[in-house]
């Protein structure tokens, strides 16, 4: 058997590299691009759902667990949770039984709020008159609600539409409002 010497080992040596940066897609490119993809997507999904004869095909349905879970149903309640802040105003559900109704009004913000309840067919983003909202169809409030406190407010309401509101000078602008329905 032969005897193999071993050598001293080679230094090695590292020669710097400079750092490679991929080149560079214009964002004209990057439409076309994205265009390009979009279109190859619909062609793919026109080719599964028709047969060539006219008639259409169901496409393979995705697996059960890909498909996203149907919201809950959320049942109108005759109990509200609002919750009042700079400048929000969030009840909880948005969806109230007709008749009685007891709104929990808290204020979680720093400063005092009002809670307002108005009866109307307009969204609440839209009853701008001058510097506040306009009031027509109010059917109870609670004023001065102090941060940290907690009013109670009880109506019987009927079925339809209404905007919930702070009406206090620039709150209401400020967008401390919500769309609420009663069923």
């Amino acid at each position: 058997m032969p005897v193999i010497e071993h050598e001293k080992p080679l230094e090695r040596q590292e020669t710097p590299v400079a750092p490679v940066s991929p080149p560079r897609s214009s964002p004209k490119k990057i439409a076309a691009s994205a265009a390009a993809l979009l279109l190859m997507g619909l062609a793919v999904v026109f080719a599964i759902s028709h047969t060539g004869d006219g008639t259409s095909t169901s496409a393979v349905a995705p697996p059960a667990a890909a498909a996203p879970a149907p919201a809950p149903a959320v049942a109108p309640a005759a109990s509200i949770g609002v919750t009042l802040r700079e400048f929000t105003l969030a009840p909880d559900p948005s969806l109230g039984r007709a008749g009685r109704v007891t709104f929990k009004v808290a204020n979680a913000g720093a400063i005092a709020h009002e809670f307002v309840v108005l009866r109307t067919t307009r969204p609440a983003a839209s009853l701008l008159k001058g510097k506040k909202a306009d009031e027509t169809g109010n059917v109870g409030e609670v004023g001065d609600v102090q941060p940290g406190a907690t009013k109670t407010l009880v109506l019987t309401l009927k079925p339809g539409h209404y905007a919930l509101i702070c009406n206090l000078p620039g709150h209401y602008q400020a967008g401390q409002r919500a769309d609420f329905t009663v069923r």
